[in-house]
């Protein structure tokens, strides 16, 4: 039996690891496309920095669909190979069989609830914070000469000629406050700006005052803001909402409940996998794909329920209830169809 389990548990080893890195991959891949421009041109340290943090910011989807997809190829590798029938015949019950499962499902779903209360909030504030402080730094190398640059969603900036810190004949437009500022010669200090020889116009109800200056200085303090919603906020914080019933109370219940109820699909997906493994006689890819409806359906449902916490809608007892049946009934239909 020791020797049947630490069979299982091995090979299971081995795909799931191999899977986590090739989703891993994928996200990367799928990301990077969606990175600002500085980070391009940044250290090759802040480069691997912003995919790891990438990485962790989706690690729930990676860690549920290895989970599940693993479990479920070793069920199928074993009545693919014909080893099941050689188990059985030893007497091993389907019971026994599930033994290795159990400590896997205590493992996952502890890592499961560490990912999702503490890893995926952690990494979605470390790489807002880490993309902003990084464009902020190396936003003048995005800003290029004889083009209009969109230095925010309210500042262009328009320059003849540049030479490292240096620009030639610099236009600067503020579409919110509709405000320009020309001028001769600018000379850009970390965020801040020197501006000499040059003219400011401020708009007034039916004209606009004309300024002339010799100096200006001014700082860039919207280069790039890359922020994060509550959903991403530390628990103590969400937990301190909650309590102090504040307007946004509902959205860190919310919060708070879609990060404890990922843990509950870790209690069945072990068991779940491998059931649908042993019992279907569909091919592999069938098998997988009814793997992810299952995690895309759970997702479904997530969502839904929580923008139903979020209105007040529904307690996160009843959402908590439903996954857990959803779960509970798929495992249980594919333990009696296993004979």
């Amino acid at each position: 039996m020791k020797k049947l389990y630490k069979y299982i548990l091995i090979n299971f080893a081995k795909v799931f690891l191999g899977l986590l890195g090739v989703f891993a991959l994928v996200v990367v891949s799928s990301q990077l496309l969606n990175l600002p421009q500085a980070i391009y041109r940044s250290d090759i340290y802040s480069f691997i920095k912003a995919i790891l943090l990438m990485n962790f910011s989706f690690f729930k989807i990676e860690l549920i669909f290895a989970y599940i997809i693993s479990s479920l190829l070793i069920g199928y590798s074993l009545r693919e190979s014909r080893e099941i029938y050689a188990i059985y015949s030893m007497g091993i019950s389907k019971y026994q069989l599930l033994i290795p499962f159990t400590g896997l499902t205590v493992l996952f779903t502890t890592l499961a609830l560490i990912t999702s209360m503490f890893i995926v909030p952690w990494a979605n504030r470390e790489r807002s914070s880490f993309f902003t402080l990084s464009v902020r730094e190396h936003f003048l190398e995005s800003i290029q000469k004889k083009n209009f640059f969109e230095l925010s969603k309210d500042i262009i900036i328009y320059v003849r000629d540049k030479k490292e810190n240096e620009v030639d004949k610099i236009f600067i437009y503020n579409k919110e406050a509709g405000q320009a500022i020309s001028a001769e010669k600018g000379i850009f200090r970390g965020n801040g700006l020197i501006l000499e020889d040059g003219f400011v116009q401020i708009p007034e109800k039916d004209n606009f005052n004309l300024l002339k200056f010799k100096s200006y200085s001014m700082n860039f303090n919207v280069s790039y803001v890359k922020t994060y919603s509550i959903r991403h906020y530390e628990n103590s914080i969400l937990l301190e909402m909650i309590k102090s019933n504040s307007k946004n109370a509902l959205k860190a219940l919310a919060a708070i409940s879609d990060r404890i109820s990922f843990g509950i699909p870790f209690v069945f997906l072990g068991f779940l996998g491998f059931l649908m493994g042993l019992y279907t006689i569909r091919e592999k890819d069938y098998l997988i794909g009814i793997s992810i409806i299952i995690i895309i359906i759970y997702q479904i449902q997530s969502f839904y329920f929580t923008k139903l916490i979020e209105k007040g809608s529904i307690s996160p007892l009843i959402y908590f209830i439903i996954i857990f049946a959803y779960f509970a009934g798929l495992t249980y239909y594919f333990f009696r169809k296993v004979k």
